[in-house]
């Protein structure tokens, strides 16, 4: 086995041997050691084929002997690696069998002829093979319930298509190279279409979100058509209207909604392993300021505005605030109040890619999903209505109380990671990532650092909150540099396709990738990449997990004084 940094917030276990049931067994039983004597601050353990992914926040590990939160959760995972962990106390859980209902070919499958000539056999033979194998959920990831399969009959094993389609419906049965999997909701893929099934896989209303699990086994079973499907599965967005109905309480009117604005908060924890990421604010110590200007804890719900800002019209007389991204003739850092009948505009941003809106009494009141109220974009759900604002929505608000807003005049708070200028060169730490050695052998480590600092990005507008895709001088990649299976990636995992042009991941990231990985972002650095524009030219600096991990603690120390002083101002 081997431990690697996953920059300073990660760390990645990789296991020895051919990733097979026998190997997914071992990863599954490690994985339950370790969510057994879960240390306090891991947040999430996600296995995947033959490695498993440890995330935790720096701020949340205990440090009894005043060391750097990193090298206690080295430690402990260490202690697990050598088989001295309480495995005594592991809870495996039992495998489950599910059976698959498909409607192949045709609209449903509209890849199988494709599939059936590459393997010289007829559609017919394809379905017979398909259906007649056993297959195991070696991972989940990609999308919220996506499953990757393994055991697919070799004779099946097909290419990705060379260009990905930019819709693949829900419920799609693709093949991708030695797998196969199903696509739970509508997104772009590169798999082959063999089929289509109706089966649920990932429900955001349930305790336990994803329908599969890794170590679950899988059956496919031929059906001549696919039924209705069920009302749960009707997506989130077209279900919610509560955003327009009356009654709400306090609420702000969404008069322009802007480029993209969306309810955001610090994101959920603890669903990786389904598949689903954190999430939350792009620019969390932007939104966690926003809160503390306005008397609210530094997680409660505020508005993220992307690019262009919103025009709200306020009903009530409301107390606001705004970090991040600047706004042209609105002050920054501090409590704004607004007379009942105002309009703020914040449409104008005038440095910065992305603004937070925070509101006094607790911040905007959306429905808990899965323990977080952000709206997951590339989902459809949490927020109101899984969705981005739209013009004539309602956004309802907590209730204020006066005593709760600081006091005082003459003070601002400074966001903890200002925005670059619109001209500046975004320079951004890079922690090398697992695929480092194998991307430049043939540099030496001052020559690799070299390579990657002495390249010029800019970031393409084809960006989200998934992922920042950065083009500039492409990395070229040996042979094997990518590792043979997927493997768990977190927020700020920089990717390389087979074009060499990196992909930062983002909040809304997948969970696992098959990309190689040239290294992590600096979490406190991840800020700045979410306030660059289009068209921002981006430099990585090489670093270490001490220097970044410290960078990161200093900021957090400075909001966690920031609230105990604010609160003397009540």
């Amino acid at each position: 086995m081997s431990l690697q940094a996953m920059g300073d917030t990660a760390f990645l276990i990789t296991l020895a041997g051919t990733p097979d049931a026998a190997m997914l067994a071992r990863v599954r039983a490690l994985a339950a050691d370790l969510a057994a004597d879960r240390l306090a601050g891991v947040i999430e353990i996600v296995p995947a084929y033959a490695s498993i992914g440890v995330s935790y926040e720096p701020e949340g590990v205990p440090t009894p002997r005043g060391e750097l939160p990193w090298r206690v959760v080295a430690e402990w995972l260490e202690r697990h690696l050598a088989g001295d962990g309480p495995t005594a106390a592991r809870k495996v859980r039992a495998a489950r069998t599910h059976v698959v209902p498909v409607c192949y070919g045709g609209e449903h499958g509209p890849d199988l002829e494709h599939v059936a000539k590459a393997a010289k056999l007829s559609a017919a033979e394809v379905v017979k093979l398909h259906t007649g194998a056993d297959y195991l959920v070696a991972a989940i990831g990609f999308t919220p319930g996506f499953p990757y399969l393994s055991g697919l009959p070799k004779a099946l094993a097909t290419p990705r298509k060379a260009t990905p389609r930019l819709r693949v419906p829900a419920g799609s049965v693709g093949i991708g190279g030695e797998q196969t999997g199903i696509y739970p909701r509508e997104t772009p893929g590169g798999w082959q279409l063999v089929g289509r099934t109706a089966l649920e896989l990932f429900n955001p209303g349930q305790e336990a979100p994803a329908r599969l699990a890794a170590g679950d086994e899988v059956k496919f079973k031929a059906v001549d058509k696919l039924p209705a499907p069920p009302a749960s599965a009707v997506p989130v967005k077209t279900r919610t209207g509560g955003s327009r109905e009356p009654g709400l309480g306090r609420f702000c009117e969404v008069v322009k909604p802007g480029a993209l604005t969306t309810v955001q908060d610090l994101g959920r924890r603890g669903f990786a392993a389904a598949g689903l990421s954190a999430g939350g604010a792009l620019d969390p110590w932007a939104a966690a300021v926003a809160n503390l200007a306005v008397g609210n804890p530094p997680g409660a719900a505020v508005l993220e505005c992307t690019y262009v800002g919103p025009v709200l019209r306020f009903p009530h007389a409301t107390t606001v605030a705004l970090a991040g991204a600047e706004v042209a003739g609105l002050a920054a850092g501090r409590p704004i109040r607004l007379e009942a009948g105002a309009i703020l505009d914040c449409a104008a941003l005038a440095r910065g890619a992305r603004l937070y809106v925070a509101f006094a009494g607790g911040g905007v009141r959306a429905p808990l999903v899965l323990g977080g109220a952000g709206t997951v974009v590339g989902a459809d759900f949490g927020g109101l209505g899984g969705r981005a604002l739209e013009a004539g929505d309602r956004v309802p608000l907590g209730t204020e109380r006066p005593d709760e807003v600081p006091g005082g005049a003459g003070w601002r708070l400074a966001a903890p990671v200002p925005p670059p200028e619109r001209r500046a060169v975004v320079e951004v730490r890079l922690i090398p990532g697992p695929d480092w050695a194998r991307i430049f052998r043939r540099h030496g480590a001052e020559g690799a650092a070299r390579a990657v600092e002495a390249r010029r990005f800019q970031l393409s507008a084809k960006s989200d909150r998934m992922g920042l895709r950065l083009q500039g001088e492409a990395f070229t990649l040996p042979v094997g540099a990518g590792g043979d299976v997927s493997r768990p990636v977190v927020p700020g995992t920089v990717q390389l396709p087979p074009d060499g042009q990196p992909i930062v991941l983002m909040a809304e990231g997948q969970t696992i990738g098959g990309y190689a990985q040239l290294g992590q972002v600096a979490s406190i650095d991840l800020p700045l990449l979410a306030q660059a524009r289009p068209g921002a030219e981006i430099v990585f600096r090489t670093t270490d997990v001490s220097a970044a991990q410290q960078s990161r603690l200093r900021v957090a120390a400075d909001l966690a004084r920031l609230r105990v002083g604010l609160g003397m101002l009540r």
